[in-house]
């Protein structure tokens, strides 16, 4: 059975399956528009790229053909339901998508810092899980980027492959003639309880990535947005102030950027704050001005 929501407690914070991490939460009050305008993806308009990495490991189940296709598929519900809100908007959009698949529906092997994405992120603390799962994305980055063949041309210095997540994403911008370039790494943890994250969103002193445990649509897009500025509305470590919470449910009841899983994205909306966080509007609208701060509880 699909849960709606799935909550892990950890000490006196309640962890749900999607948030984002960055060095920018470890302090104490939270603002989000920090995000706004930031690292690789700015602002979601023009031509944007997602770029998908499948990544097995001994914990999680191993990926099928199935697998792969059906997770392909959601992303292209996510990008439709996204452009149709661009379209609505009168937003000028294009994104295309391209997925790493080695021969015979082939992943890139590595185990995660710790056993699963939740483990990662928080152990021994939150500080060097981010700095674990940094470092695990660029190892994936180097991976893949050892894959592409680069041909030389006569009279100008040849590229080298890509050795991080900087690397791979200036490669990929140039290759594909886009500017943003939104990084997804898909593990497949469909089946367990995990949780799926944005790392960097809120500073530049790493570049931004998505790394996604499930495959709903709404999750994908969830966390596209979330890479674009987009900032969660339901409860995390980081989303603290319940009466904040209760605002946003009572303003954005069916927003794309409340807890996502489970839920139908047809029937998902995109709110004026979360529009205003992704660039699709200037000004901050006094009625949600209060929720785009939150004082975290130690």
């Amino acid at each position: 059975m699909q849960l709606k929501m799935r909550k892990i407690y950890i000490g006196l914070f309640i962890l749900t399956s999607c948030m984002f991490l960055s060095m920018g939460v470890l302090e104490k009050k939270i603002d989000y528009s920090k995000a706004r305008n930031k690292n690789v993806c700015k602002v979601l308009k023009e031509d944007v790229l997602i770029y998908v990495v499948f990544v097995s490991n001994k914990v999680n189940r191993p990926f099928t053909e199935l697998d792969i296709l059906s997770t392909m598929d959601s992303i292209n519900v996510a990008v439709q339901w996204i452009n149709n809100r661009a379209s609505e908007n009168k937003i000028n959009l294009k994104i295309s998508t391209a997925f790493h698949i080695g021969d015979n529906f082939a992943t890139v092997k590595k185990e995660l810092p710790a056993g699963s994405v939740l483990e990662s992120a928080t152990q021994p603390n939150l500080s060097t899980g981010i700095k674990n799962l940094n470092e695990w994305a660029d190892y994936i980055a180097k991976r893949v980027g050892a894959t592409f063949l680069i041909e030389e041309t006569p009279g100008i210095q040849t590229p080298k492959n890509p050795r991080d997540k900087e690397s791979l994403i200036a490669f990929l911008r140039d290759k594909y003639k886009v500017e943003s370039v939104a990084l997804f790494y898909v593990v497949n943890n469909y089946f367990v309880d995990d949780l799926s994250i944005s790392m960097n969103t809120m500073s530049n002193s790493d570049v931004e990535f998505s790394l996604i445990s499930y495959k709903w649509p709404s999750v994908f897009a969830h966390n596209f947005l979330h890479l674009f500025g987009a900032a969660d509305m339901h409860e995390t470590p980081f989303r603290q102030d319940k009466s904040n919470i209760e605002l946003a449910k009572k303003l954005y009841p069916d927003d794309i950027m409340q807890s996502p899983e489970g839920e139908n994205i047809r029937e998902m909306k995109l709110g004026e704050m979360t529009k205003y966080l992704i660039g699709w509007s200037e000004t901050a609208d006094s009625k949600f001005a209060p929720l785009l701060t939150d004082k975290k509880e130690r």
